[in-house]
Order: structure tokens, then C-alpha cells, then sequence
């Protein structure tokens, strides 16, 4: 069976983990690594006898090449998509699609016209509770509101990537795991309201706390509503989740689900079947993809959930 070549842009944790998911594959060959740290990017090149390639441009023109995993800052998502899919190449990008909307049409364009595959790196698609809480809803009438709070306390591992709006946007659209799950289940918003609060904010972006919150009103009806803070007085982090539908409500319990209807509470009962991983899942489509055309649901609601987190601005 011929391998699919893959070349790496990155050389950070997530190109790290994308590493550790292809090597052991027979149907898949990691060619090629860029980055602009040229350290971490030729060590991690040598560990897994990839050539390491200073510049990203010129790791995407190279002819030997099928597939491109994008791992960079946020702000170079579309940049990067856009380039690799002009010349063929089918595209895996890390999560957020992109940090500009007018690029993810464009992508999502461009890769219908060519035929390429364009995954976004949200794992619901391979999510046995996402596919549950899914079959559920669908099961509970129409949406009346939807609520997601998290609040942390600290400032995370790399404060310089999450405190800092000019490589990663507003935290909406650095938290847009949060938003792609609930495009899944109701769809694109027909408005969008935002606040934000950023306290120490300096001038080149950077601050110590923030609060912001989302309000939208989805296109087939329903409210739903998105708060997150992050460097606040709290001891301990918190995350609070709900669908609220005309015939019962669904509700986050620590490490299970649980359905209210005028009938009590039950758990929902989430299926422990084997998955795909993501990577498996990409290089199975990258094959079908000589004989029908993608599957591209995945990138068309991730455009939306971009749509509603850049609306955040």
C-alpha cells in the first residue's frame, strides 16, 4: 500500500502530538518538518527522519507531499490553509479554522472545488458523548437555551499564547472548542452580542484577567449563551453546561450526563465502541478522496463556530 506523505508546519506540543499519532502508521510518512524555531524544529525532525524546512512556503510547494498538519499560533491558520489547498494539498489544521472568516470561505471553497480534504481538529466527530448528546437532543423537541460558564483561576501553562490578543485573538475565539460542539447540535447564529472585559491590558495586547461572554440567537430559534473568565479569585476552576429544549433539559454532572424531563432524571448512557482517531479518520478520507468527493461538514461548522467567536472582536 503507498503511504501518504505528510509534512508537519510546527514544532510546538500539538506537532509533537501529531507525531506520536502518524509514526506508527503503515499507510502514512511524516517527509517533512517546518518551522520558525529552527531548535525545536530540527530536533524533532531528526527524531522521526523528517527534513526540517526553515520556511513553511516552501515545505507546501514540495511535489513529494499529499498532506499538510498545521500546528502554528491561531493568527496563521488561514494563511497556511489557503496556500497548501492552491497546490493540491489536502489540509489537517488545529483548531481555530481560522482567525479571519473571508479565509475560511475561501478555504472551504477551494477545497470543494479541487476535491481536497480539509479537517479541522475538533474531536467530536470521533466522539462517542458528542454522538450521544446529539442522538438525545434530537430526541427532546426544540432548543430554548443552551448555557456554557467556565471560570479558572490561574493563568494557564503559556499565559504569553491565552493572555495575548494579537497572536490569539479574543480567549472566544482561543476557547472556540467550546463553541464548535453547540454549532453541531443547533446550527449557525442569525445574531451575535458580545462584552469583554481585559484587566492589565498593556499595548502590545497582553493582559492579566479577562471576562467574555456571547449571546446569539441561532437561525432555527433558541438562545444560547457563552461566559468564560480566566485570572479571576476563585479556587478552584468551574465548567457548567446545559441544553434547555421544549421537552426536557440536558445537563453536564461532573464526569456523566444527565437528562431532566417531567418523568425525573436519568444518566445518559454514552457507548464505549472503539473510534477512529482523528488522524486515522484524515488519512481514510484522503483515500476515498481519488474516488468521490470529500466530506466537508466538518469544515462548514467549523465556519460557522468562527463565524460566532470572531463576532467577539
Amino acid at each position: 500500500m503507498t503511504k501518504i506523505k505528510i509534512g508537519i508546519v510546527g514544532s510546538g506540543g500539538m506537532a509533537r502530538h501529531h507525531l506520536a499519532r502518524f509514526s506508527p502508521m503503515e499507510t502514512a510518512e511524516v517527509v517533512a518538518i517546518a518551522s520558525r524555531n529552527q531548535r525545536t524544529g530540527t530536533q524533532l525532525a531528526a527524531a522521526h527522519n523528517a527534513v526540517f524546512i526553515p520556511e513553511w512556503h516552501r515545505l507546501v510547494q514540495r511535489e513529494d507531499i499529499d498532506g499538510i498538519v498545521i500546528c502554528t499560533h491561531n493568527d496563521s491558520h488561514g494563511e497556511i490553509i489557503l496556500e497548501a489547498l492552491q497546490v493540491d494539498k489536502h489540509v489537517f489544521v488545529e483548531y481555530p479554522f481560522a482567525s479571519d472568516v473571508g479565509e475560511g470561505e475561501a478555504a472551504l471553497r477551494i477545497a470543494e472545488e479541487r476535491g481536497r480534504v480539509l479537517r479541522v481538529s475538533h474531536p467530536e466527530v470521533v466522539s462517542n458523548t458528542h454522538k450521544a448528546l446529539k442522538q438525545k437532543i434530537g430526541e427532546l423537541g426544540d432548543l430554548l437555551l443552551t448555557s456554557f460558564v467556565r471560570l479558572t483561576p490561574g493563568r494557564g501553562a503559556r499565559p504569553e499564547i491565552l493572555f495575548n490578543l494579537p497572536v490569539s485573538g479574543t480567549p472566544t475565539h482561543f476557547f472556540i472548542y467550546h463553541i464548535y460542539p453547540i454549532v453541531d447540535f443547533f446550527g449557525g447564529a442569525s445574531s451575535v452580542k458580545k462584552s469583554a472585559v481585559y484587566e492589565g491590558l498593556k499595548e502590545n495586547g497582553q493582559y492579566d484577567r479577562f471576562v467574555n461572554t456571547l449571546t446569539v440567537e441561532f437561525k432555527r430559534g433558541g438562545i444560547g449563551q457563552w461566559t468564560w473568565a480566566g485570572g479571576v479569585a476563585i479556587n478552584a476552576s468551574e465548567e457548567h453546561e446545559r441544553y434547555v429544549l421544549t421537552e426536557g433539559t440536558i445537563s453536564d454532572a461532573g464526569d456523566e450526563w444527565h437528562c431532566t424531563t417531567p418523568a425525573g432524571v436519568t444518566p445518559i448512557s454514552i457507548p464505549d465502541s472503539p473510534q477512529l482517531t482523528l488522524q486515522e479518520l484524515w488519512l481514510s478520507e484522503i483515500r476515498d478522496a481519488a474516488d468521490q468527493p470529500p466530506n466537508l461538514e466538518d469544515a462548514r461548522v467549523a465556519l460557522e463556530a468562527i463565524r460566532i467567536s470572531l463576532a467577539s472582536e
